[in-house]
């Protein structure tokens, strides 16, 4: 018989591994699961990637100037004290209106050159002189006098008869300065910046040389046309020369030289200008019409343009 089996001789046994299990007929067995790459790498070696990117893309930023280092704030409270007091005094200012800013600027610039914008006027006279058709258009001459008032007689009239322009021309046939011109009335309600005279042609005939009347009456229009209109510029226009045929016929047109010497010595004291365009008509005697006192149609273009250059009104 054999022996019994103890605790002690149980203990003392070899472990006998139990036999694997067959896997079921048909089936095979299941693959372990393989170690993802991640799994493999060292834990620390993504987070020393992203450093090493983030210091290169910092140095590369400050060498182009895109971060700047930091340099204290001596002064800065120094400086942001004083800009605050620039800021506070000018929130103390009022507006300015721009518009009445340079109307102002303007008039300085006038009263300082004498109402004539050019720099050269004998240059400017030969350059009109020597004007053709090709030298100007209708569309410039009406942009440059849109803001403008040309007040006169006939010759002033044909401005608009001619077609160059319309709504600017205050005129009428056979007036003579006077300050009760209702033509000044409508000047008036226009509001111009800049305002041409142009009267002396028939007032020959009603001063002849009383020529002290003629500048009087010319200064009180003047000086109305100033206190209704402050802020506008106001040329006096030389009366224009007849030819000598009808010098001959009518002596009387020989003051109107006298008249306007006496005009323009008297325009620096009443702030206004004076402009004498006679040297496009001076030696011209096809210039003017049958009766030897109004202009033909190819004297305005040049006397406009002489107009816009001296007040600098085609100044862009």
């Amino acid at each position: 018989m054999g022996e019994k089996a103890t605790p002690a001789n149980r203990a003392g046994a070899k472990a006998v591994p139990a036999k694997a299990a067959r896997p079921a007929a048909g089936k095979k067995p299941a693959a372990k699961p393989k170690a993802s790459a991640g799994a493999k790498a060292r834990p620390g070696r993504h987070m020393g990637l992203i450093l090493f990117a983030f210091a290169v893309a910092a140095g590369l930023m400050y060498l182009s100037g895109g971060v700047k280092p930091h340099r204290g704030t001596r002064g800065t409270d120094a400086e942001i004290a004083a800009n605050r007091a620039v800021l506070a005094e000018l929130a103390q200012r009022e507006p300015i209106d721009l518009n009445a800013e340079l109307k102002r600027l303007r008039r300085e610039e006038l009263r300082a050159r004498n109402g004539i914008l050019v720099d050269d006027l004998e240059a400017e006279k030969q350059k009109i002189l020597a004007m053709t058709d090709a030298d100007w258009n209708a569309a410039d001459i009406v942009r440059w006098f849109e803001n403008t008032a040309i007040v006169g007689d006939s010759i002033i009239r044909q401005v608009r008869l001619f077609h160059f322009l319309d709504a600017p021309v205050f005129a009428e046939g056979g007036i003579h300065i006077s300050v009760e011109l209702p033509l000044l009335d409508q000047v008036e309600a226009a509001h111009p910046s800049v305002v041409f005279l142009c009267f002396g042609m028939n007032d020959v005939g009603v001063f002849e040389d009383r020529v002290d009347r003629y500048v009087e009456r010319y200064s009180n229009v003047i000086r109305r046309l100033q206190a209704s209109l402050p802020d506008a510029a106001i040329y006096v226009c030389a009366a224009l020369p007849v030819t000598a045929e009808r010098l001959a016929e009518e002596p009387k047109y020989g003051y109107l030289d006298l008249y306007n010497r006496e005009m323009e010595k008297a325009c620096p004291g009443l702030g206004a200008y004076f402009v004498d365009s006679s040297f496009i008509l001076e030696g011209h005697p096809e210039r003017y019409n049958v009766d030897g006192r109004h202009p033909r149609e190819e004297y305005y273009p040049m006397w406009l343009t002489y107009l816009a250059d001296l007040a600098g009104l085609n100044h862009d």
